[in-house]
């Protein structure tokens, strides 16, 4: 055994002063009284008393001086190896991972290791220095190497389990690396959890918008079973705090689901399109019970109307919510007014002196088209092609539509960067082209829509919509999901709110101060805001880690690795040795006081 604090050892010089007090003669109260028969015995001891006399009983003396011993030794901090004399230097890893927030025997595996991380800091000297890491994302050095027990208890009380997934080998090298330059006997002890245990867990969420339609979405969801048991229970879906849909799911052992709902409606504008899934199963690790994702915000189109009055496209626009429009006679059009729009439709106007070199936003045009034209008008032209493939005939069926005459409108030939085509014909005459320029779009339909049945069919908004979207770019803001630990790279003017959103409440306010301005890497699941000069949007991130969730794996690491075999009989016990002298101590006072009130010793 060595002892780490051989300073206690001065504390020997006051060993005379215990004799000297117990060998100190009593001084007596004088006190009356009406008889000595029952004194005689008294005045003896009182005679024997004398200052160095010869004691009466030395089993008395010898159980103080046993009492001082082992709290002395308690005080010299005592440990079992005897490698200690040339330096030690001991690394301890803290497992942080999503995995440690599993119950176990109603705690979590983190705060078990941490209090085994605890009780091992004991041990921590001038000659045995310890350094601490975390284990999330990334291993992490807490605390270098360090005698001030104090110091490493702070940095080990201010650790906090994480939703990151992490791998155990790269944090041994980086303990491997910080040993490598010390000198004496080098130890990595790591506290991680153990113990097998079942788990259901939401692996994969995500959301798409429909093709069919800007206003809804579909979501996949991914369930595994990690346990040896059947799991039962319903998956319960919400959007922007507000209960959406429950789904059940029964999994056989080790079994996944994938499951595909086109029902979910895209958030509408001004909403944050928050959507959570959260189960409704009992496990062991709750993290990964709940996931989270964003749905795109469908972008709201600036279209500007050149029209003497339509009732069916009017009526349309304004219906549409991603769509905000006005409205101007064609007299009161300007052409610098297009540069404010991303749309412009001009609906049966004359177009005069358009500028294909130069165009200054993306066009629409019914009826008068700036295409060169013949002066005969085709009658009741028949559909007879239609790419259906085409972004602005998505999801559209003209079949038996109806059109009262159409303008007999050539297909230009591809020059000066213009590429066209003609999605919509009625034998060789095209109906609509549509044609792209170096991120200009411009279509154009050759009948009015007033002449014909299209405005009472279903085709009728999906048309004007799609062809809206693909001459705006179809820029529609993408959403992409963050696993726990990634690092996110912020661009110029972006900022990131670094607080986590899971509870859907109308106002968010984020501390101002918890900013992240060039990288950032949550380690925590939820919801973030991201911040850019165009606008803010949201981000989702989750762990979505199998290694994290099957608590089957890893089940054998037990709560320290490669410590010496004399070290873990204390380790185990969970209390340094100086703790079992301290406690003999007080026994051995204990007993003491006993046999003093048993007239045993003096």
């Amino acid at each position: 055994m060595t002892f780490l604090n051989t300073w206690a050892i001065a504390f020997t010089a006051l060993a005379p002063v215990i004799v000297l007090l117990y060998l100190l003669k009593l001084k007596r109260r004088p006190l009356p009284v009406s008889t000595l028969l029952f004194w005689q015995r008294v005045l003896q001891e009182n005679r024997r008393r004398a200052f160095f006399q010869k004691l009466r009983q030395l089993f008395s003396l010898l159980l103080h001086l046993a009492i001082f011993a082992l709290l002395l030794a308690a005080l010299g901090k005592p440990v079992w190896d005897r490698l200690v004399h040339d330096g030690a230097s001991t690394v301890l890893i803290l497992d942080a991972r999503a995995r440690m927030q599993a119950l176990d025997g109603g705690e979590t595996r983190f705060a078990k290791a941490r209090r085994s991380a605890a009780a091992y800091l004991g041990q921590a000297s001038a000659r045995r220095q310890m350094a601490i890491l975390s284990l999330d994302a990334a291993p992490r050095v807490i605390s270098p190497f360090t005698a001030d027990e104090h110091a490493l208890r702070e940095n080990l009380d201010a650790l906090a389990v994480t939703d990151a997934a992490g791998d155990l080998a790269a944090a041994r090298q980086l303990a491997e690396d910080l040993l490598a330059s010390r000198t004496g006997t080098k130890q990595i002890v790591v506290f991680t959890g153990g113990g097998a245990q079942d788990n259901v867990a939401i692996t994969r969420l995500a959301a798409r918008p429909m093709l069919a339609s800007r206003q809804t979405s579909e979501v996949l969801i991914e369930l595994r079973n990690f346990g040896r048991t059947p799991a039962r229970g319903n998956v319960e879906l919400s959007f922007d705090g507000r209960a959406l849909d429950v789904k059940p799911f029964d999994l056989a052992p080790g079994a996944r689901k994938i499951e595909v709902s086109p029902s979910v409606p895209r958030k509408s504008v001004g909403a944050r399109g928050w959507l959570t899934a959260r189960l409704d199963a009992a496990d062991a690790l709750a993290a990964d019970n709940v996931a989270y994702a964003v749905l795109p915000a469908p972008p709201v189109r600036r279209v500007l109307l050149v029209s003497r009055g339509n009732f069916f496209l009017e009526k349309l626009l304004a219906a549409d919510q991603g769509v905000s429009f006005e409205l101007l006679g064609p007299d009161a059009f300007k052409p610098e007014l297009a540069a404010k729009f991303e749309v412009v439709i001009f609906d049966n106007c004359p177009v005069e002196g358009f500028d294909f070199a130069n165009p200054r936003a993306n066009f629409l045009f019914l009826r008068q088209t700036p295409f060169a034209s013949a002066p005969e008008t085709i009658e009741q032209p028949l559909i007879t092609d239609l790419d259906e493939g085409h972004p602005a005939l998505r999801m559209v069926n003209l079949q038996n539509v109806t059109v009262i005459r159409a303008a007999s409108m050539p297909l230009p030939a591809d020059t000066d960067g213009w590429r066209w085509q003609a999605p919509i014909r009625s034998f060789d005459h095209p109906l609509l082209i549509t044609g792209e320029k170096a991120g200009r779009r411009l279509a154009a339909l050759a009948f009015d829509v007033a002449e014909s049945d299209l405005p009472l069919r279903v085709s009728f908004p999906l048309l004007i919509a799609n062809t809206i979207e693909w001459l705006a770019g179809d820029t529609a803001e993408t959403s992409r999901a963050f696993t726990a630990g990634e690092t996110i790279a912020l661009g110029a003017g972006e900022t990131l709110w670094t607080e986590p959103q899971t509870k859907f409440v109308r106002d968010v306010k984020p501390n101002p101060a918890r900013l992240a301005h060039d990288f950032f890497q949550p380690l925590a699941n939820g919801f973030y805001l991201l911040q850019q000069a165009a606008g803010s949007r949201w981000i989702a991130v989750n762990t979505f880690s199998e290694a994290e969730s099957n608590l089957r794996a890893e089940a054998a690491t037990p709560f320290a690795e490669t410590a010496p075999p004399a070290l873990s009989f204390a380790l185990r016990a969970g209390w340094p040795p100086w703790i079992y002298l301290a406690l003999a101590a007080f026994a051995l006072f204990t007993f003491e006081w006993w046999l003093f009130h048993r007239r045993r010793t003096e």
